[in-house]
């Protein structure tokens, strides 16, 4: 299959008219927004995360992104707080739809996932995150450097999920090392503009996780397990000759295994590729309640799964892992077979 027809795939598929499916599941989630804005009195985590944000125009305290979507949380501040969470919670979950629909994911597997929900009712920038790695690798499918840029800018906020996020998209993308600037242009242009504005805020994180690190109770990395041998998960999918394809597949799960730290709600990143049943694993975590803190470290089975799958064929036909020729990156002269073939 040719590069063209790669990009008419994607374009295809993101312009196709939504299935009953995917128009049942936004409604849904959507609803959900309701109905955690009528359950917060009653939850005392509700809009954990979302009340951190707002509050960092006044104080640092507990907020570990990048300064540059400051204006953005700015803004939202000066809404009445329902209106800011209904605001908020719609970016989000667009952004995973929006994700679902470039990468070739199944939209109500993460849109109904417990990833999505937990993300939801904390207040979590999970979804956007997501979605702007999907703007990025829209960007790169179309040649449109500038969204690929600003795709980066907005993943880069979280950049342990978001910024390793874009340079396995721009390496997987097949692109030369002047497309490589041509996308980096825009975040560059961001992150110094946020030093301008915002002097010495990195230092100002660096002593944050020093001194008051986030809980990782909820982190399923490895890392906790084996420290920094966790890191040799980026070592097969670079090395193993395998499909561009598995490779893309293979480095999205590994990083959720070997970074130090990988929130649970993070998981949306794998949901939004096409893994298929698979991802109901994540739904492991709806056990919270009953079993603690261990469900979310227990999570780390799904990106487990897909990393053996993508790397070893027969496991991945066997549990019937599905992928298209489409999501071959759409830059290479000859873009290879895909997950099932050798």
């Amino acid at each position: 299959m040719n590069p063209s027809t790669i990009v008419g795939r994607v374009r295809n598929r993101f312009y196709q008219k939504p299935s009953k499916s995917e128009i049942f599941s936004l409604g849904l989630v959507l609803g959900m927004v309701g109905i955690f804005i009528y359950l917060s009195p009653k939850i005392p985590y509700a809009f954990f995360d979302f009340r951190i944000y707002l509050n960092i125009s006044t104080s640092g305290y507990g907020y570990y992104y990048g300064y540059w979507l400051l204006p953005v949380f700015n803004l939202l501040e000066k809404l009445p707080i329902l209106l800011s969470y209904v605001l908020w919670s719609s970016m989000n979950i667009l952004g995973v739809f929006f994700a679902s629909r470039v990468f070739g994911g199944k939209a109500p597997l993460a849109l109904l996932s417990f990833q999505m929900l937990y993300s939801l009712i904390i207040g979590q920038i999970s979804g956007l995150i997501v979605g702007g790695l999907a703007l990025c690798w829209w960007g790169l499918v179309n040649k449109k450097w500038y969204l690929a840029g600003i795709g980066i800018a907005l993943a880069s906020t979280k950049y342990q999920m978001g910024l390793v996020g874009s340079l396995i998209l721009l390496f997987s993308a097949g692109i030369s090392w002047k497309d490589w600037l041509r996308s980096l242009l825009i975040p560059s242009m961001v992150w110094a503009a946020s030093l301008v504005f915002y002097p010495g805020w990195p230092l100002d994180v660096y002593h944050l996780l020093l001194n008051n690190p986030p809980n990782d109770q909820g982190s399923l990395s490895l890392w906790r397990w084996v420290g920094p041998w966790a890191l040799l998960f980026w070592l097969p999918p670079l090395v193993i000759k395998i499909s561009p394809q598995r490779r893309l597949l293979a480095l999205v799960a590994a990083s959720s295994l070997a970074l130090p730290y990988f929130q649970s709600n993070d998981l949306l990143w794998l949901l939004v590729m096409p893994i298929g049943w698979v991802g109901l694993l994540g739904n492991l975590g709806f056990f919270l309640g009953i079993f603690g803190w261990i469900m979310l470290q227990l999570l780390a089975l799904l990106p487990l799964v897909v990393y053996t799958a993508a790397l070893v064929p027969k496991v991945g036909k066997w549990i019937k892992l599905p992928a298209g020729d489409d999501f071959n990156p759409p830059n290479l002269p000859h873009p290879q077979v895909g997950l099932h073939q050798e």
